[in-house]
């Protein structure tokens, strides 16, 4: 059990407590849920170590350039600006040269070919610096086990993945992507395409020390068809850890592997997977590299879920690897599951109501599974009307605690005309002993003001008490990268 959890159990261990806590539910007409919801935040010290959630979205329209003030923060939290030099349709960030000591943010951008695909940030000056060019909405972006950047394109079936060496040599002469279909750059000793890896709209990346890699395809239904699937990639020359970074890329684990996607159902007969098998145990298919290929060697996973039948789902964003299960020699990762609304935050208004949900995976050891290993799907956050649309997410470092970034509509409907309000952060507890698989509750910690914006890339340092955000396509028209500090971890 982790530690705030003991600390909360503790506390409604003791009887006289409980009684205390009952009679106060009961004096709210035996609302438990609302009793429940309203001691996560009375109590968000001690259990998410925040003094005072964010009660409600912000509303906007907010316009002005100063970006620190274009959202609000939990009580105990500090924003600062790292930089607007850097370009607006930033989205996820990667940490450079390490999460305990980082002296550069590697920042992926989305937008067309013709803008800055990644950008390197300067932590102490605030100066941004294109690497590399030529890529197509690049969203995911991740600093490898073995020193290297991996940066991927959300950019429907034929979007790929890069590879980018000691990307601080880049800075004052970028590479270029010449080719995208093909994989040509102008540097392929510093940046190449990991065809292995295969083609689909890229946004979350799992990479575990070995080089395994677990990734989502950020696809809706469509006229029956299902949703994205969830890959796994594992290479032929696994990454030894503690060996020293590579210094070619040649050596990379990403280089060569096999694929394989997630299917879920496991009765007698291996056949009860389809719509509706969404949660619960299955197995990793095999998908056969040449059999998917496109003339240009790009492995087009979409085409294979097709013909392989892998469980689908609405739009998977982001994919984090849970960091205390990691540290347990487990093997779990938790997946934005976006879905579709349109008007957020309680809105009297709803005409899509798909509130988005986040699956968490355990890969199971299984001596007779395929990989030797078998996933185990659970909901272990269910979106609502105030909390809803999910995109990035970020493990809090020691204490389980996920960090979830919406990124939906930006209109609720107060009863006399549309009123613009902002995206907003939560912070989830992980899953007690209790009886259920689901988070033990969340709180807001951040709404933005400014309505034209969605918050993007945020990530921790290894202290967990510092983290980096961007305001992606603000309002003004110009980069917002903030640093937010004063989580607490103990």
């Amino acid at each position: 059990m982790r530690r705030q959890l003991r600390k909360f159990a503790r506390f409604f261990a003791l009887p006289a407590i409980v009684a205390c806590s009952l009679t106060a539910a009961a004096a709210q007409d035996k609302d438990f849920g609302a009793f429940a919801e309203k001691e996560l935040q009375h109590r968000s010290m001690q259990l998410f170590g925040i003094q005072d959630p964010v009660a409600a979205s912000a509303f906007g329209p907010y316009t002005q350039f100063d970006s620190v003030n274009a959202v609000d923060v939990a009580k105990g939290l500090s924003v600062s600006l790292v930089t607007a030099a850097n370009h607006p349709d930033s989205d996820m960030i990667a940490l450079w040269p390490s999460d305990s000591n980082p002296t550069h943010l590697i920042v992926a951008v989305e937008n067309g070919t013709s803008a800055p695909g990644v950008q390197v940030v300067n932590i102490a000056t605030g100066a941004a610096n294109t690497i590399l060019t030529g890529l197509s909405t690049a969203d995911p972006i991740r600093r490898t086990p073995w020193g290297t950047i991996v940066v991927a394109e959300e950019a429907g079936s034929n979007g790929g993945l890069y590879e980018i060496l000691d990307p601080l040599s880049l800075i004052g002469s970028p590479v270029t992507i010449t080719n995208r279909n093909v994989g040509t750059t102008t540097n392929p000793a510093k940046v190449v395409k990991r065809k292995a890896i295969g083609a689909l709209s890229f946004e979350g990346l799992g990479i575990f020390p070995n080089g395994t890699l677990y990734y989502g395809d950020e696809l809706r239904p469509d006229i029956g068809k299902p949703g994205g699937a969830i890959y796994k990639f594992i290479p032929f020359a696994p990454w030894i850890p503690g060996n020293s970074p590579i210094t070619t890329l040649a050596n990379s684990p990403f280089a060569l592997g096999n694929i394989y996607g997630m299917r879920l159902g496991t009765n007698s007969g291996n056949t009860d997977y389809g719509q509706g098998t969404e949660i619960g145990k299955g197995a990793w298919v095999p998908i056969d590299a040449i059999t998917f290929s496109d003339a240009n060697s790009n492995i087009i996973l979409r085409n294979a879920q097709t013909a392989l039948k892998l469980t689908g789902y609405y739009r998977p964003e982001d994919l984090e690897v849970d960091p205390i299960a990691l540290a347990e020699d487990k093997v779990r990762f938790c997946v934005a599951n976006t879905g579709r609304t349109t008007h957020n935050s309680n809105s009297v208004v709803e005409n899509a109501g798909q509130y988005g949900e986040v699956i968490c995976v355990t890969d199971e050891p299984n001596p007779s599974a395929t990989t030797g290993r078998q996933p185990f799907a659970v909901r272990f956050i269910q979106g609502d009307p105030d909390a809803s649309h999910f995109d990035n997410l970020a493990f809090q470092p020691g204490t389980g605690r996920l960090v979830i970034l919406e990124d939906g509509a930006t209109v609720s409907n107060a009863g006399s005309g549309d009123v613009p309000r902002g995206n907003d952060i939560w912070l989830a507890l992980q899953d007690g002993e209790d009886r259920d698989v689901q988070s033990d509750g969340l709180i807001r910690i951040l709404s933005l003001k400014d309505t034209d914006s969605e918050t993007t890339g945020f990530i921790f340092d290894a202290s967990g008490e510092t983290a980096y955000v961007n305001l992606q396509h603000r309002a003004t028209g110009v980069g917002a990268l903030l640093k937010i500090t004063g989580f607490q971890v103990k």
